[in-house]
């Protein structure tokens, strides 16, 4: 008992990688959809069992069965022959032959002097060659004389067997039921039939009950990238019509949250706006009353300290403007489609206007067609083309059209950030040690808006090194 133990950690490393082998090697041939999962759940076990049945009716039935008809037939003819071996004259083997026609149903003949053609050779395998070979074997057991086996004679309905006679050469043509049965062809037949009848069947229920897991997928998708389809219509399965009343009602708090936040969040925006409005004007008035020269001007700390407070109010307005945009997400702007170049157009007009150091490579985006929310997008590109421009002097925008995505590149050879924190310059209010990690005036929100908008398409955006030696912002949107 001893030896078990380490004998069992010695095994088990080969165990793991056997059952690692085994599940690669069965997620190589397994299909990756549900339907064809479940098609082959229902196909293979039928193919099995047909296959089990085939051969199980081959050696047991067909084997048998063909093998006491050869015997009999055999029996007959060496029955024959050696009537007619043992008849004095030429009448009596004539009278032979009438009655082995009258009783065996044999097509007879009798060639006085023939001579026994040499078998010609036959390659492969086939029922044919098969019967050829059984006949073969039964007739050396039961005749004496030399003899040949023809299974494809000019009559398709018989088979030939010729024997050579010590005066002539016999020639017998039985019925091929005498030696062959054809319940195989109908066994073969039949399961064909059915196993395709039943394919058809499975494949039609089982399209039935994938379809609705399909139609929920795609909604759930739709709905994470911002494209709302409505409530999910329930049907199919019990566990789908669940699955798809869980989505339903997924989706209708999640629109109910989104709601109470925007309408909570624009209250609170409106009732902080009236007290900074209002500081804001004090702030003026005093200002002026200290440019009025009948007035006594304040002390020069007193003017620095006004001008403070007018800047913390200014960032206070510009704060509550930014995380209102940031909580609303983009939620009240419906999706459109709308021609890429026409979009990206907005964005190089924007730059002309403000005179950034910005160079476009829109080549790709000709005749491409997105669909997006636009004021969002063209926010989150601004957000970005703003961030670079702020740190660096040089910025090059540019696009690649795949297949299934669009890839927009924003380049700039600022200072970059450094690998550690590139993740978390998209936190809200993030500020970092250095001045790439301000996105908006100095708020943090600029990264986070625009990430919120990518992910809310169903996209993203990562940070990476520029070639140009500063920063790359990588923003992917699916098409």
């Amino acid at each position: 008992m001893a030896t078990v133990g380490p004998m069992i950690r010695r095994l088990r490393p080969t165990t793991v990688a056997i059952r690692r082998f085994g599940w690669r090697w069965s997620a190589g041939w397994m299909p990756r959809t549900l339907f064809g999962r479940s098609l082959l759940i229902v196909i293979v076990p039928l193919v099995v069992l047909q296959i089990v049945l085939v051969v199980i009716f081959y050696d047991r039935h067909w084997e048998t069965v063909s093998r006491w008809l050869a015997i009999g037939v055999a029996g007959d003819v060496a029955w024959l022959v050696e009537q007619l071996e043992e008849a004095p004259d030429r009448e009596a083997r004539r009278e032979i032959l009438t009655a082995a026609r009258r009783h065996t149903g044999f097509a007879l003949s009798l060639e006085p002097g023939g001579v026994l053609e040499e078998a010609t050779e036959r390659s492969g395998f086939s029922p044919v060659e098969a019967l050829d070979e059984r006949l073969r074997d039964i007739f050396e057991q039961r005749l004496d004389h030399p003899f040949r086996i023809d299974t494809r004679p000019d009559q398709v309905d018989r088979v030939a067997v010729y024997v050579q006679l010590d005066d002539g050469l016999l020639r017998v043509l039985p019925d091929r039921k005498r030696v062959d049965t054809s319940t195989t062809v109908l066994l073969v037949a039949w399961m064909v039939g059915a196993s395709l009848l039943l394919a058809v069947l499975a494949i039609y229920f089982l399209g039935r009950q994938v379809r609705p897991i399909g139609r929920l997928a795609r909604a759930a998708d739709s709905f994470g990238k911002g494209r709302d389809l409505g409530d999910v219509r329930l049907e199919g399965a019990i566990e789908i019509r669940q699955a798809a009343l869980a989505y339903n009602r997924m989706r209708q708090r999640i629109l109910r949250h989104l709601e109470q936040r925007t309408n909570m969040l624009a209250a609170v925006s409106h009732d902080l706006s009236t007290p900074l409005t209002r500081m804001a004007l004090e702030l003026e008035l005093m200002g002026a009353d200290a440019d009025d020269p009948g007035e006594s001007h304040p002390a020069a700390d007193d003017q620095d300290e006004l001008r403070a407070l007018a800047e913390d109010v200014a960032e206070m307005r510009r704060l509550v403007d930014a995380y209102l945009d940031f909580a609303r997400s983009e939620a009240q702007e419906l999706m459109q489609t709308v021609p890429l170049d026409k979009l990206l157009g907005r964005i190089v007009a924007r730059a002309v206007r403000n005179r950034q150091p910005v160079t476009f490579d829109l080549a790709q985006a000709k005749g491409v067609d997105v669909t997006v929310r636009p004021v969002a997008v063209e926010r989150m590109l601004a957000n970005l083309i703003d961030n670079a421009v702020r740190h660096a002097s040089n910025v090059q925008v540019s696009v690649r059209v795949g297949r299934d995505s669009i890839t927009c590149l924003v380049d700039d050879d600022g200072p970059g950030v450094p690998a550690a924190a590139r993740e978390r310059v998209f936190e809200p209010f993030y500020r970092g040690d250095t001045a790439r990690s301000q996105p908006t005036a100095g708020i943090g929100m600029g990264l986070t808006i625009a990430r919120d908008v990518a992910l809310a398409h169903g996209g993203g955006i990562s940070l990476d090194t520029s070639p140009l030696g500063g920063l790359r912002a990588l923003v992917q949107l699916p098409r």
